[in-house]
């Protein structure tokens, strides 16, 4: 029997008054005996049945049918006519009786000690929902029935109470009453899935420990339909289960994953340094398409026993503008055929503890709580998506849980309750961590002249200094979570997974990249011309030019510096003969730059 079973026949047993939330519409299943319930109604009265106390009658109350009672128990009298509310019958003709009179009969029948009753609630959230601003009239008097009917409520008979969310439980009926104990009904565990297999596929189905595995976060009556489809295909090989699985999570979806062949890892390497431009970084490409290999396998989660987690995880550090968020996109566009999929997070933008609402949503009763969270929204939306959690060491402390739970499990709840699954994305943070001089608490750390001095020491080879560079991130990385905001558990599930990034500090690579810049946007820039038939021609002047001006700013701002250069030294002039060319509806131009007398010129 599952844990929280166990907690509800305790509480059943001691308390007066049980209110229930959370997986409340779901089937259920005790493991032990491996009864199946349909439906709460179904498990509370058999839970009811095993206890010392029997009850003679059950009488429910779902807010919108009316109230149903059965029982051995005699017809009660209507209330005498001096009595609150004078009877709780409906006038003629009324099909419904309102709540109050409900609960005005409920009060006397919990009350009396003649007989055993169960009396139950559903829908407590819609019959009265918390709401921080208060009550309505209407609202107030329900509710202070229910604190009535708590009070006085004797020791033969229970109240159990059914909300969705703890959240929308009034707070005066539970706080401060030693007869109410409140008890979150959770979605079915490991256990509870195994034995639901079990029951359903016989336990000699031999994916039937996978099976489990893979339907973690799902509810039984989510397996339900699965299994519909695993009892006319039960040859499937566990990919194929899996598949099935996931369609049944995320819909109906183009394999990407299955369609990442071993001809396209193997080219990998090239297309991102040679098609895509990313230059100066072949250890963080190569540990990209490790990772890629080890999901398209079929393997990742598999030494943890947790094949619910990201594809990837992944977690970029160094300097600025080196190239972390330019690969994260690029590997998007690999993966998913688009550069659409990758969903960028600034990190600098939560700061402060209640921001978390930004990403899963706003509690019930507050404002955007409709609206849902960006994070679980976008994901839903974008399942197969490459996540990047920019500046992670400026986020609040609190956001790390909601990236522990991804990282651990796979999925994340938002404030309204659904479920959003991170099975099919890979998740990165970025990082400056290692170039600070400030930690996120604002006290002085020797970061930057740490990396500085490496930088500036003679007497290191270069392979030394690349060496002791990344040693330096990695060790930063992992002091930051150890010590900085004490979330060892959170660099446990990022692993070895710290890729460190060079510095853009060699020539030849800076004139690469610039080349890079360059053929970009000659291609850009003729295409968005085309009708005009403009071309544009770099020389390789320009390239030495703005790699001897621009070494050392390139060399501490990276790839963004170079933008800046070519922004200010070739796009301004460039921008007036365009101008001059368009003014005079010319066609089939060429222009020209170079670098000549110690400035760039374009001509036509």
């Amino acid at each position: 029997m599952s844990t929280w079973m166990k907690n509800l026949k305790m509480a059943i047993e001691r308390k007066e008054v049980i209110i229930l939330h959370g997986n409340v519409r779901d089937k259920y299943i005790s493991a032990d005996k491996e009864i199946i319930y349909n439906n709460l109604t179904e498990l509370l009265q058999d839970v009811c049945s095993d206890l010392p106390i029997k009850f003679s009658r059950s009488v429910f109350y779902d807010v919108i049918d009316r109230e149903r009672r059965s029982g051995t128990a005699e017809k009660q009298p209507p209330l005498s006519k001096g009595g609150e509310l004078s009877s709780t019958a409906p006038s003629s003709g009324e099909e419904k009786t309102t709540p109050t009179r409900v609960l005005a009969g409920w009060a006397r029948d919990l009350n009396a000690a003649k007989e055993n009753t169960l009396a139950v609630i559903f829908y407590l959230d819609k019959l009265v929902p918390y709401k921080q601003g208060g009550y309505i009239q209407d609202e107030r008097e329900i509710l202070l029935r229910l604190e009535k009917l708590i009070e006085n409520i004797t020791p033969n008979n229970r109240l159990v109470m059914v909300a969705l969310q703890d959240t929308m439980v009034p707070l005066e009926l539970y706080t401060n009453s030693p007869k109410v104990a409140v008890i979150p009904v959770v979605a079915p565990d490991k256990a509870d899935r195994q034995a639901y297999l079990k029951h359903r596929l016989g336990s000699e189905y031999s994916h039937l420990d996978m099976v489990a595995d893979s339907t973690d976060g799902l509810f039984l009556r989510d397996i339900d339909n699965i299994l519909s489809s695993l009892d006319a295909n039960k040859d499937l090989g566990s990919r194929e289960i899996r598949r099935l699985i996931n369609r049944y999570r995320i819909g109906e979806q183009q394999d990407y994953w299955g369609t990442l062949d071993i001809e396209k890892l193997d080219s990998a390497f090239q297309w991102f340094t040679e098609a895509e431009g990313v230059k100066g970084q072949d250890e963080a490409v190569k540990k990209v398409i490790d990772i890629m290999t080890l999901a398209r396998a079929g393997l990742s989660g598999m030494a943890s026993g947790t094949l619910s987690k990201p594809k990837g995880i992944l977690f970029f550090a160094g300097p600025t503008g080196v190239g972390k968020t330019y690969i994260a996109k690029k590997l998007a566009k690999f993966l998913f055929g688009s550069e659409e999929a990758f969903i960028r997070f600034d990190m600098s933008e939560y700061k402060e503890e209640h921001t978390d609402s930004k990403l899963i949503g706003s509690p019930p009763g507050y404002v955007g709580y409709e609206r849902g969270g960006i994070l679980t929204t976008t994901v839903r939306e974008k399942p197969f998506s490459v996540v990047l959690f920019d500046e992670i060491e400026k986020a609040h402390p609190k956001i790390m849980d909601i990236f522990l739970q991804i990282l651990d499990e796979g999925r994340l709840t938002d404030s309204r309750g659904q479920t959003t699954f991170f099975t099919e994305t890979v998740i990165i943070f970025t990082s400056n961590i290692g170039t600070r001089t400030k930690n996120s608490m604002g006290q002085t750390i020797p970061e930057r002249e740490e990396i500085d001095a490496i930088l500036t020491d003679a007497k290191l080879s270069e392979s030394e200094r690349h060496e002791a560079i990344h040693r330096h991130f990695s060790d930063a990385v992992r002091d930051f979570f150890m010590y900085e905001i004490s979330r060892p558990e959170l660099l446990n599930r990022i692993g070895d997974n710290i890729v460190p990034f060079n510095y853009i500090d060699d020539s030849d690579m800076q004139k690469k990249i610039i080349v890079s810049h360059l053929a970009r946007i000659k291609d850009e820039f003729e295409d968005r011309f085309k009708t005009s038939s403009y071309q544009v021609e770099f020389s390789p002047s320009v390239v030495d030019y703005l790699a001897d001006k621009y070494k050392e700013i390139i060399a501490s701002f990276g790839g963004r510096a170079i933008t800046n250069a070519i922004e200010n030294e070739i796009m301004k002039p460039l921008s007036k003969n365009l101008l001059k060319a368009e003014y005079k509806t010319a066609h089939d131009v060429i222009f020209k730059v170079k670098a000549e007398k110690g400035r760039i010129t374009a001509s036509n």
